[in-house]
């Protein structure tokens, strides 16, 4: 069988045709089976129903073509029970086209394809390669919409001890797996809705409604513990067939231009296709709008006369002008406009214009699609007959043959040859007057380009002199914000200079008065701290200037340890006078250390102009009263080390003979 490829469909094809039997009759169906794919072309002549399914499943086609879906299935809950079988992305084609159908065999001659029709093999093979080229339409049984079903996958039963924690982890299981898939769909980015309905525990069920199609949401059915998920396509309440390769049909644009611009484009049967509307949109962006969303047949607008810019888009596209004859009231831009749905009056003037264009043509486009043949497309003859012809000239003009298929006639009447010539002439007119127009449509795009530019240069320039300033301006604003911090910075240092030199001025004037009572025979001075800690010594230290031979006196002298006291010692005061007992183990510790502790009793403390004084003779006679007390403490302590040391000598001798009288023999 003879073939040329063209614009092939990526992906593998399985090419169906009916071989014996019937999916009505009592026979089971068998089917002729062609295959179209990467690692070449494949032949089964005889396939029953079921393996052609199971094939389907486990080799996903992108296309399963038929020349009709009744091949398929008894009905259409059969048809729709075998759609849900396909794999995800395989699409059921019928070739023929869907619901004014094409004979195979005109549309195989169409493409120049071969085939006897007397064999299904030839009529499989013909589907798949027909189907490669973008032939036919897709058969759509479902909504852009799947629905996801988690429930229970067993029943919690009747009574027993445990029902209610069975039940419980039944509907908790339902609640996770529920979770799950809307943490999964909220990751693919789908707009969906759910409802569930709680039990004990967690939910009974949940029900998700997806607005997208089945292929596009990656779940699919099955169970998990004591849940189970449903996942299917949204059923459609009729089948809708779907061009396999969409082509631009011609659309009506109404456009109502001005500061805010907004356009609308409708189809040939009145449908809305699109609607826009925005402050900048210009000419150049209205006629790309309009392109990328069919061919443009009919510019409208709302007003008498017509705009200058909706003249240019009607040139650009050479579209037929439907302009009003006067301009239309708000009550019927209103009454056109309602059925399609509007967010602005502008929207509402465009929509108005389209469906006012679309009711002139309405008629007209209704006695179309009753005389025009099965075999024309219904869309290009409406487009003749906005163009100008009538409906009788507009099929007869379509209906003619290409000129190499065309049979010559052996005498064809002058009639014949005249309206050939007729026709073509004004064909030739058309497109002449339509060059015409476009080249000036396009000498004004390249003023109007100009223009663009030069504006262009000017706002860049503008916007290069602004930026400019805005650079200086951040960098002054930087340099201000560093100075700042640096200003702060120091004011901080000259606070905590000026709270050092206050401290130091307030020690200085201490210390000149303690050295003015000392000159006065008045008494000693001594540091006061007010309690034994380290943080107390620490800051006696620094404002008072403890330092080696001064005398320290202890407010509080209980709570300090041996670290504590490390402190005195190792400022090496010359004592410390308490004014409460202090911690026996503590106080050796500083006689250990050479640190004297004398009792406020032994060593009275007098404050004069805020100085405490001790008396020289009194410190004097404590101090030699402590160094008796720890000459017999040292004696004491080296009395008992000498005790200590004979005891452990007498204890080893003792050992040592025990040892000897063990190992001496009897």
């Amino acid at each position: 069988m003879g073939s040329s490829r063209g614009d092939a469909i990526p992906g593998s094809i399985f090419g169906v045709d009916i071989a014996s039997g019937s999916p009505l009759s009592k026979q089971a169906p068998s089917y002729a089976l062609f295959i179209i794919s990467g690692d070449g072309e494949e032949r089964h002549p005889m396939v029953s129903r079921q393996k052609l399914i199971r094939m389907i499943r486990q080799r996903a086609p992108e296309i399963v073509a038929v020349d009709s879906v009744h091949e398929l299935a008894a009905d259409r809950s059969d048809l729709v029970w075998l759609l849900r079988q396909m794999p995800p992305g395989t699409r059921v084609v019928q070739v023929t086209g869907g619901e004014r159908a094409e004979p195979l065999a005109r549309l195989a001659r169409r493409h120049r394809i071969a085939f006897d029709r007397l064999d299904p093999m030839d009529e499989a093979e013909a589907c798949a390669r027909l189907a490669s080229r973008g032939v036919g339409s897709v058969v759509s049984a479902f909504e852009d919409q799947t629905w996801i079903k988690v429930s229970r996958r067993r029943s919690p039963g009747r009574g027993g001890w445990s029902q209610k924690r069975y039940t419980r982890k039944i509907h908790g299981s339902v609640k996770a797996l529920s979770r799950e898939v809307e943490e999964r769909l909220r990751e693919e980015g789908h707009r969906f809705s759910i409802r569930s309905v709680e039990g004990i525990g967690g939910y009974i069920r949940s029900e998700f409604v997806v607005e997208a199609d089945r292929s596009l949401v990656h779940l699919h059915s099955g169970y998990r513990g004591d849940a189970q998920i449903r996942v299917e396509g949204v059923e459609r309440p009729r089948l809708k067939f779907e061009p396999l390769r969409r082509r631009r049909g011609y659309i009506i644009a109404g456009i109502d231009p001005g500061t805010t611009t907004a356009i609308a484009a409708l189809n040939l049967r009145g449908e809305l296709v699109d609607l826009t509307s925005s402050r900048t949109m210009a000419t150049p962006e209205v006629i790309e709008w309009l392109a990328a969303r069919g061919k443009t047949l009919l510019v409208a607008t709302d007003v008498f006369p017509t705009p200058g810019a909706v003249e240019k888009v009607k040139r650009a596209f050479s579209a037929v002008l439907s302009s009003p004859g006067s301009d239309i009231s708000a009550e019927e831009k209103i009454a056109l406009a309602r059925e399609y749905g509007y967010r602005n009056d502008h929207e509402r003037d465009a929509l108005a214009a389209a469906a006012s264009a679309f009711k002139r043509y309405r008629n007209k486009f209704q006695q179309v699609e009753r005389k025009c043949p099965p075999d024309l497309d219904p869309e290009e003859v409406k487009a003749l007959v906005v163009r100008g012809l009538s409906i009788d000239q507009a099929i007869s003009g379509m209906a003619l043959p290409p000129a190499e298929e065309r049979p010559t006639p052996p005498q064809e009447s002058p009639s014949s040859e005249d309206a050939d010539h007729s026709i073509l002439a004004g064909e030739n007119r058309r497109q002449q007057e339509q060059i015409r127009r476009l080249k000036e449509f396009v000498e004004e795009l390249k003023g109007e380009l100009a223009e663009e530019r030069a504006a262009r240069r000017r706002l860049e320039a503008k916007i290069e002199r602004l930026m400019d300033r805005s650079r200086r301006e951040i960098k002054r604003d930087q340099e201000i914000k560093i100075r700042e911090k640096e200003i702060e910075r120091l004011r901080g240092l000259l606070r905590q200079e000026r709270k050092v030199n206050r401290r130091l001025k307030a020690r200085l004037r201490r210390e000149k008065r303690a050295e003015e009572l000392e000159e006065e025979a008045v008494g000693r001075p001594a540091k006061v701290v007010a309690s034994f800690s380290r943080e107390a010594i620490l800051e006696a230290a620094e404002q008072l200037g403890v330092r080696k031979g001064d005398v320290v006196v202890l407010i509080d002298a209980s709570g300090g340890g041996p670290n504590t006291a490390d402190l005195l010692i190792d400022l090496e005061v010359e004592a410390v006078v308490v004014d409460t007992e202090m911690e026996p183990s503590v106080e050796g510790y500083l006689m250990d250390g050479g640190v004297p502790v004398l009792s406020s009793s032994e060593v009275p403390v007098r404050r004069v102009s805020g100085v405490a004084l001790v008396d020289p003779e009194d410190l004097e006679g404590a101090l030699a009263r402590w160094s008796e007390r720890k000459v017999v403490r040292d004696a004491r302590r080296k009395t008992e080390w000498l005790e200590g040391m004979i005891q452990e000598y007498r204890a080893e001798r003792r050992k040592d003979e025990r040892q000897r009288r063990k190992t001496s023999p009897e």
